[in-house]
């Protein structure tokens, strides 16, 4: 998992690297209200349409996880709109390391659950599976899986080495674990998650264009009225939110390790703080799901 790193806010002291100035406090509350808003809507409404239909499919128990992973997300916002818009954080370090982490928790939690979806359906495609062979309860088995692995990793940065320096709490300030930068083992995990998501988002994305392609030519014209063209459309709308939401961060990640000083390019530390906060955006999903714009 990546250490989480951020800005200053503007009553830092002016010969802090990290200055969070007036502009990016406004584009950080411009995202996190929108997230918080669309995010919360498409959440209620996706529930009710699956209260409705009382699906018990695969693909049903796994976007019930996303919803979780969501609103465990939307739950944490109003701490960092409270922070950005007081300049001020009254929430303790503890709170701070919690609310610090959820973002990037939800952000891996959230990719593998896509991951999921997308090699189902590519399975199900290449004959490699049935759907009939899909119970309730394989879902289940990979959903606590998912969240048990996940956390077996998580949870001990989180508790054990993450944000514990005790300069990180002075000042009333939060979010400002960048300088984790300098110990090894953080670097380690930061251009191991970046190598393995953008391997595994390559080769999902053209394994899944040349289906698509494939199942164009052999349904052409009649491509909504074959479930499963449709169900390898939701899967690309997946990769989409991925390709949108997430590699932007990672891409420049590599960009901001390389070039990140405690001392100097504040500017970087903007950029991060903007591509941190466009992850949240993959909140909107349910949102199009629920209105229909992804049938």
């Amino acid at each position: 998992m990546e250490m989480i790193y951020t800005t200053t806010l503007p009553n830092a002291s002016n010969t802090d690297g990290g200055h969070c100035h007036e502009h990016c406090r406004a584009i950080l509350l411009i995202f996190y209200s929108m997230v918080l808003l669309g995010g919360t809507t498409g959440t209620i409404m996706m529930l009710r349409i699956m209260f409705k239909r009382n699906s018990h499919s695969m693909m049903s128990t796994i976007i019930l996880n996303i919803i979780v992973l969501h609103a465990v997300l939307l739950v944490s916002l109003p701490f960092r709109l409270s922070y950005y818009g007081l300049v001020v954080w009254e929430f303790g370090s503890f709170t701070c390391r919690v609310v610090s982490s959820i973002i990037y928790g939800h952000m891996y939690f959230t990719f593998v659950f896509y991951v999921a979806i997308v090699v189902l359906h590519l399975l199900i495609y290449f004959k490699k599976l049935q759907m009939q062979q899909l119970q309730k309860y394989h879902a289940v088995v990979l959903s606590i899986t998912i969240w048990v692995v996940g956390s077996l990793i998580f949870l001990p940065i989180l508790f054990l080495q993450y944000g514990i320096d005790p300069s990180y709490s002075e000042q009333q300030r939060c979010f400002e674990f960048y300088k984790d930068l300098s110990q090894r083992e953080f670097i380690i995990m930061n251009y191991s998650m970046i190598v393995i998501m953008m391997t595994t988002v390559v080769t999902l994305f053209l394994m899944q264009v040349a289906v698509i392609i494939q199942l164009v030519k052999a349904f052409w014209p009649d491509l909504w009225a074959h479930q499963e063209y449709r169900a390898q459309i939701k899967s690309f709308f997946f990769l989409l939110v991925i390709v949108v939401c997430f590699i932007p961060h990672h891409a420049f990640r590599v960009h901001f390790i390389q070039k990140y000083s405690e001392r100097e390019n504040s500017e970087l530390v903007l950029y991060n703080e903007v591509c941190v906060a466009r992850t949240t955006v993959c909140c909107l999903d349910m949102l199009c799901f629920a209105s229909g714009i992804i049938h």
